[in-house]
């Protein structure tokens, strides 16, 4: 008798670890499955932003070409005047 409930109770543990491993399975799966849509997702849109971006930048090269010298010799400027105040110098 004692030997038949032993059977019965490892029997009962087996199908719950079957089930429970079957659906932590299906789980990962739909998990993955989001996260590979998600990655589309995110992909289309920096392309998106990439296309607009050099669309911008092709349009307005001659005045941005401009703008980024000016920023250049004010971040020049601004460089030198740092240099000069650095923590430990006198």
């Amino acid at each position: 008798m004692d030997s038949n409930i032993y059977e019965i109770v490892g029997l009962i543990r087996d199908i719950a670890f079957i089930i429970c491993f079957s659906l932590i399975c299906i789980f990962l799966f739909l998990t993955i499955k989001k996260i590979n849509r998600l990655l589309e997702s995110l992909t289309r849109h920096s392309q998106n932003v990439e296309n607009i971006t050099d669309t911008i930048a092709g349009k307005f090269s001659g005045r941005i070409g401009l703008f980024s010298g000016i920023l250049k010799l004010f971040s020049l400027v601004g460089g030198f005047s740092r240099k000069k105040h650095r923590k430990g110098d006198n």
